[in-house]
């Protein structure tokens, strides 16, 4: 950590100061331009006013000296004086080199321009033809400057302050490298190690770091906070105490309550199978007792016969009567016997599947009418009708005991809900496929539900038949097997065209959704 603060120390010291060399950099360069070019502009001046009269007097001496006080300065270079010749009338005459100067020691100094002086000379000078004519030139000088002196000042200037920089960050690292190290990383090392000590044994008490002001205020702060965090800690446990205790209690009461909705689950559906139980038996009672009265006068009629050929009076037609009478009563004993064989298929099957929760393979139509066929003693209401419509091919692959009973509680519920005594109508069970579902729609148009019962319907224990012994349960346990035993869906309205629907959508084969989620997991 230490190394981290005082790099990014120095980095910022090292930006101030690189921006500062920067700033300082341009003003030198700016500084030292100007004065390059004010003596550029100084020795033209002085060339221009000087060397014409020289020139035109052919005075080498004065040129030579001219010419060598002027290369002494350190912007030029070298120097070259040409005379122009005098050429016919309107003709400009050849330039001649009269004298050539270079700065002494030039060595590998290139020149970084040259400005051509014209040599005017001046009005005042000269013959009277050459007065006669305004500022005539007489030659001209190539004057070569070289910024070398600039640019060796401005690479001076950086070099110094590069190596400036460098020192100065080389003396700040080892002074902010110990003076952190002392003032900073050390008490923050014993500030760290004992929160450590803090985190790892949270009864070890307050921290026991001594420090300098700022650090002593963060320790009286932190021990503050650890006080107030102890004791909010206390209160917790204490807390949470009291709440696993209260969870236990719901715990247990849910297991309670969980056991009496099942038994009354169970007493629910054993009540409805012992209704079922008693519907059949009332409902096999008529054909076995047409069944024994026509055994019985099978029975008397046989007798008779036997009386008679044992006295040898039987006549042709009392046989022929007798005969006739035998067929007619063996019909009559033979369909009542099969009607109730029927009915007991019907509430054996329903009654095994109601019990055992067996999946398996079924034809749903064929199924279905066997339930109903099992609560016909319950479906005969006085101007109520029973219609079931399915078509013959609808196979599936799930639990036919829940499907059975949830047929039977939304039928019997449709009677006992939807029609009194004074109503008329008809209960409506339809049954067809959806892809790989089966919706099963069971409609009434008898009474319709009250609209602040319509979300309440499905609750456990909601019935408006409680006086009349009603549970509260029939829909709640339709609801239940639909959706968390069978992997489908329920829908309910009830309204004034369409009358009360219950919509059921459930998978032709039964999934696991519990074993499909632990794979897909």
């Amino acid at each position: 950590m230490r190394f981290k603060l005082t790099f990014l120390l120095v980095l910022m010291v090292t930006t101030v100061l690189v921006l500062s060399s920067i700033l300082s950099y341009h003003n030198l360069r700016h500084a030292l331009y100007a004065q390059y070019e004010e003596s550029k502009q100084s020795v033209s001046r002085r060339l221009q006013s000087s060397l014409p009269n020289a020139l035109w007097n052919f005075d080498d001496n004065q040129i030579q000296t001219l010419l060598a006080s002027e290369v002494v300065s350190p912007e030029v270079a070298s120097i070259r004086l040409y005379q122009v010749m005098p050429g016919k009338p309107g003709e400009i005459g050849a330039a001649t080199l009269v004298a050539e100067r270079a700065r002494k020691g030039l060595g590998d100094v290139v020149a970084t321009e040259t400005e051509r002086l014209a040599m005017v000379l001046p009005s005042t000078s000269g013959p009277r033809s050459v007065r006669d004519v305004k500022n005539p030139e007489i030659g001209y000088a190539d004057v070569s400057f070289s910024r070398q002196r600039v640019d060796a000042l401005l690479y001076a200037q950086v070099r110094d302050r590069i190596l400036e920089i460098v020192f100065l960050n080389f003396v700040l690292g080892l002074v902010l490298f110990f003076v952190m190290s002392r003032m900073v990383i050390s008490p923050l090392s014993r500030l760290a190690k004992a929160f450590k000590d803090l985190a790892d044994n949270p009864k070890s008490g307050e921290l026991d770091v001594k420090g300098d002001a700022e650090f002593g205020v963060v320790v009286a702060a932190f021990n503050h906070i650890e006080r107030r965090l102890v004791n909010d800690l206390h209160s917790r446990v204490q807390t949470e105490q009291k709440l696993l205790s209260a969870n236990e209690e719901l715990t247990v009461a849910m297991k309670t309550l969980s056991q009496a909705q099942e038994s009354l689950l169970q007493s629910e559906k054993f009540a409805s199978l012992g209704s079922l139980v008693a519907g059949v038996a009332h409902e096999i009672n008529t054909p076995v007792g047409v069944a024994v009265t026509g055994a019985s006068y099978l029975l008397q009629e046989a007798q008779k016969v036997k009386r008679v050929l044992t006295e040898g009076t039987i006549k042709k037609s009392e046989m022929l009567h007798f005969i006739n009478t035998v067929t007619e009563g063996t019909q009559l004993v033979l369909s009542n016997v099969e009607r109730a064989s029927h009915l007991i298929k019907s509430f054996k099957q329903v009654a095994a599947d109601e019990t055992s929760e067996v999946r398996r393979a079924f034809n749903l139509k064929s199924y279905l009418d066997e339930v109903l066929t099992s609560l016909a003693p319950r479906l005969r209401k006085p101007g109520v009708r029973v219609r079931f419509f399915c078509p013959e091919d609808v196979v599936m692959d799930t639990f036919p005991g829940l499907l059975a009973q949830v047929v039977t509680n939304l039928v019997t519920n449709a009677l006992k809900h939807g029609f009194d005594d004074d109503h008329t109508g008809e209960v409506s069970i339809s049954a067809w496929v959806e892809g790989d579902h089966v919706a099963l729609e069971c409609v009434n148009d008898g009474k319709l539900i009250a609209s602040e019962h319509l979300e309440k319907v499905f609750e456990p224990f909601f019935t408006t038949r409680r006086s009349d012994g009603g549970t509260g349960l029939g829909l709640s346990i339709v609801y239940n097997i639909v959706v968390q035993r069978l992997g489908g869906t329920i829908e309910m309205v009830s309204q004034v065209d369409k009358g009360t629907v219950f919509s059921i959508r459930i998978p032709r084969v039964w999934v696991d959704k519990r074993r499909a989620a632990t794979r897909t997991s």
